[in-house]
């Protein structure tokens, strides 16, 4: 790790379900294609940032039965990597259950350090609108979600019109909480699958 680079933190989603039956309904019913092969946009994102940025990018356990308490076990052993030099900038991208499992722990615990950018890629908020999974022990206190805002320097959220996974009324919630979060709505991206993110990385390299 280079100790002059400055930090990125990626998280992906997951699903989390309520009982073990949602979950088995769940693997069920879903869209499966066993030869579909996914280009990561997150690889793409992570190569981009390379020359100036140290990235983690953490395998959250059981990520198809997504439990907060062994994420929060995972995410806490990132803590000793994180720099706490303030000339060192700090950027978490987090993506749908991964952004809410991020609210909870924010609402609920002090970061060690604070953020310089957060970027929330289709949030979820709560069960509203969702196919097959549900958040689980994800859920939050909305009551709580004002701790996340002194922590973070700034905050932008991006949502496509046509995510079928996550409906944008999750994002248009949390701008309610976060006032000021810089929202980025788009068009036919549904949920950001592509291999590319271009918007996100000119975001980042506006804001630095």
């Amino acid at each position: 790790m280079n100790e002059h680079k400055h930090q990125v933190i990626f998280i992906r989603g997951g699903e989390a379900f309520d009982t073990k039956e949602q979950f088995y309904d769940y693997l069920k019913n879903v869209e499966y294609d066993p030869y579909e092969k996914k280009r990561n946009r997150r690889d793409w994102l992570e190569r981009s940032l390379c020359e100036n940025f140290d990235s983690f990018a953490p395998l959250m356990p059981n990520k198809q039965s997504a439990d907060y308490f062994a994420w929060k076990i995972r995410f806490e052993r990132l803590f000793p990597y994180i720099k706490k030099d303030k000339t060192i900038k700090l950027i978490l991208i987090w993506q749908s259950l991964g952004w809410l499992f991020l609210a909870k722990y924010l609402s609920e615990n002090k970061f060690p350090k604070k953020v310089d950018q957060l970027h929330l890629v289709s949030p979820v908020f709560d069960n509203q609108g969702l196919t097959w999974e549900t958040a689980g022990n994800f859920k939050i206190n909305t009551n709580k979600l004002k701790n996340i805002v002194p922590q973070a320097k700034q905050i932008f959220i991006y949502h496509s019109t046509d995510d079928s996974c996550v409906p944008l009324q999750h994002s248009k919630k949390y701008l309610q909480y976060l006032p000021k979060a810089k929202f980025f709505q788009f068009k036919n991206r549904w949920h950001f699958n592509q291999p590319a993110f271009m918007e996100i990385l000119q975001v980042i390299n506006e804001n630095m």
